[in-house]
């Protein structure tokens, strides 16, 4: 059951239909309805779709901002939750605006961000594409458990000047809603989003747009685009984050479904993909397996690097004990030598002074020698005489 609960109707001279889904998200939702409010580019219409959420809860918090709307806001409440996708269908068959954008309720947009999308699309040499993306701020936050948001980090998703290449989006989504403002005209051709799809409703809805035109790029972030790591269950989980699962089974659920209209259109591809896959296949794995080895090659490259690094400082290390060391031994040769100096010549001054005394010395003993010599040559004369003796009194 889908109902709408305001009184106000579409702005006539609107040009842009703000897209917004909600559930019970209260806390989150300022944030989106303060970003919508700071636009310089005041010609929009805000289409709020509260998807089975509590409604008194909703409307307690919008009494705040409906005098600063005005006219220019819609709320429109479903009784039971029909999915992103049909909330957002809701929205797009409520108003009639000339450009469309869908603005998450978790996320929020630069002041300047519809003025510079609309002049975008406004400039008849772009009349070429269907749409164009801005570049965005990936912020990640953390909800406390006191209900206060903080901020964990913080990186640019570049989207270079130019346009969206059709390839890369087949791969994947290459924005986020947040970022992109599209021609309502498109939906003629291709009709609204998917609402079967529980997820990559954008994504699906992008591919099947670039079917019929380009998506140009503006370089300038211009858009904030939030994630929050919490519980799977939790109503402030990010679709991509909480439902990483149901991203990955969709994603190859949506592929294979797309393929097989393909194939149902044409079977004769079947055999062409058959030829063309497997050698691509083996492509990617020798390119996994290079990505690898070049892994590998960087990380051991940086291990030696380091180890050069905390070798060189080692060894810097050593050099310098070294050179210390021999300073100091250097020192201490320096200081001896003096002291030996010292020395020697004392030595010498005291062989000066002593050398008379040594020379009489020798001179006395030399005398003692010539005095003793006759006595000692009668000694060893009578030694056979001093032997009889020795006998004679024992002493043999």
């Amino acid at each position: 059951m889908t109902e709408s609960a305001s009184q106000n109707t579409p702005t006539p001279s609107a040009d842009v239909a703000i897209v917004m889904r909600t559930k019970n998200r209260l806390l989150l939702l300022p944030r989106a309805l303060g970003s919508v409010l700071l636009q310089k580019f005041t010609r929009w219409h805000l289409y709020l779709v509260n998807d089975g959420g509590d409604r008194e809860a909703l409307e307690a918090l919008l009494a705040t901002y409906r005098p600063v709307f005005g006219s220019r806001l819609t709320v429109i409440h479903h009784a039971q939750s029909q999915g992103m996708e049909a909330a957002s269908n809701a929205a797009l068959a409520a108003g009639t605006e000339e450009f469309v954008v869908v603005h998450d309720d978790d996320d929020s947009w630069d002041p300047n961000f519809l003025l510079n999308t609309v002049l975008f699309l406004s400039d008849p040499k772009n009349d070429r594409y269907l749409g164009v993306a801005t570049s965005c701020y990936v912020i990640g936050e953390i909800i406390e458990e006191d209900g206060s948001v903080r901020e964990t980090d913080k990186h640019v998703w570049t989207r270079e000047s130019g346009a969206t290449d059709y390839v890369k989006m087949l791969s994947s989504n290459t924005f986020p809603p947040i970022c992109f403002l599209f021609r309502r005209s498109v939906i003629e051709k291709i009709g609204p989003f998917n609402a079967t799809l529980p997820v990559l409703g954008d994504w699906d809805f992008n591919i099947r747009l670039m079917s019929c035109g380009d998506i140009g790029h503006i370089a300038t972030p211009l858009a904030n685009y939030y994630h929050r790591k919490t519980g799977k269950n939790s109503v402030y989980s990010n679709s991509v984050i909480g439902g990483a699962s149901s991203h990955v089974l969709n994603n190859i659920l949506l592929r294979n479904k797309t393929l097989r209209n393909l194939l149902d259109k044409q079977p004769e591809m079947l055999g062409l993909f058959m030829a063309l896959l497997p050698p691509l296949h083996e492509t990617k794995e020798t390119a996994g397996r290079l990505e690898y080895e070049v892994s590998e090659a960087r990380y051991h490259l940086k291990y030696l690097e380091d180890l050069i690094k905390n070798n060189a400082g080692r060894l810097e290390y050593e050099v310098s004990e070294a050179r210390y060391h021999l300073k100091y031994l250097e020192d201490l040769i320096k200081n001896n030598a003096g002291r030996l100096d010292r020395i020697e010549s004392r030595i010498s001054a005291t062989d000066q002074r002593i050398q008379p005394q040594i020379d009489q010395i020798q001179m006395v003993s030399r005398w003692h020698w010539k005095m003793l010599r006759p006595l000692h040559k009668v000694w060893r004369v009578a030694l056979p005489f001093r032997r009889v003796v020795a006998y004679i009194r024992g002493r043999s």
